[in-house]
């Protein structure tokens, strides 16, 4: 089974996390179930969860869950790591999913989250132009609701205090990978870069001016300007 490019960047990042070997790795949602696989050939502990049966592949590590309208299918305290690949922007409410997340986590466990950047400069243009962001250029489906739909795309700051409000301390933001093509946007960075500066300037209260100064740092680093997908690192509290 074959890891996509986004699931090979968080298998990057479980080695450089340094993650023993036998530790208890949930998968959630688990999608195919490469990364599950590969996980569990590194010699992790792993179990996996998603509204598409996949059982065939994980076997008894596996259960079948709606997130909208299920609790994660496991105790408190379960697990040492929880890696949500290309999930949290499909659900109805993110911050339950998080909630969940953060309970069958043991204390000081991660969360390796990965989502598209809809804050890139490619994707700020595109919504410039046009009102969608780049992962979605055009109106969803209105027949029905679908799982896959794009329905919660979430900017950086917001995924930060998603995280900070559900538990969490956001360590690492990193991203999956980048395209040639986003090089050409960075003439916009010093523009982006003042109105930024000017706009945090009206924030009152000294702690939330600390953590803005962290926040902008974020935006502007490399990963967040030219990377296609976001994927951050957090631990529970």
């Amino acid at each position: 089974m074959i890891a996509s490019v986004i699931e090979e960047a968080v298998l990057r990042k479980i080695t450089s996390l340094r993650i023993p070997p036998g530790a208890s790795i949930l998968d959630v949602p688990c999608g195919g179930g490469a990364l599950t696989a590969r996980l569990t050939q590194m010699g992790f502990n792993v179990f996996a969860a998603d509204i598409e049966p996949v059982q065939a592949v994980l076997n008894d590590h596996f259960r079948f869950v709606d997130l909208n309208r299920q609790a994660v299918p496991w105790p408190d305290e379960t697990f040492d790591v929880a890696c949500s690949i290309e999930g949290i922007e499909h659900l109805e409410n993110p911050h339950r999913f998080l909630r969940e997340i953060h309970r069958v986590l043991r204390p000081g466990g991660r969360l390796i989250l990965t989502t598209p950047n809809i804050v890139s400069l490619r994707s700020r243009v595109r919504f410039l132009g046009s009102a969608f962001f780049h992962k979605d250029p055009r109106p969803l489906n209105e027949t029905a609701r679908h799982p896959l739909h794009h329905i919660g795309l979430r900017p950086l700051p917001m995924l930060r205090y998603d995280l900070h409000t559900t538990g969490f301390s956001l360590e690492e933001v990193g991203c999956s990978h980048t395209k040639g093509v986003s090089w050409a946007y960075t003439i916009l960075v010093p523009w982006m870069w003042l109105y930024t500066s000017i706009a945090f300037r009206k924030e009152k209260d000294p702690d939330q001016k600390s953590r803005n100064r962290e926040i902008r740092r974020a935006m502007f680093s490399r990963s967040v300007l030219l990377g296609e997908n976001l994927v951050l690192v957090a631990r529970k509290k």
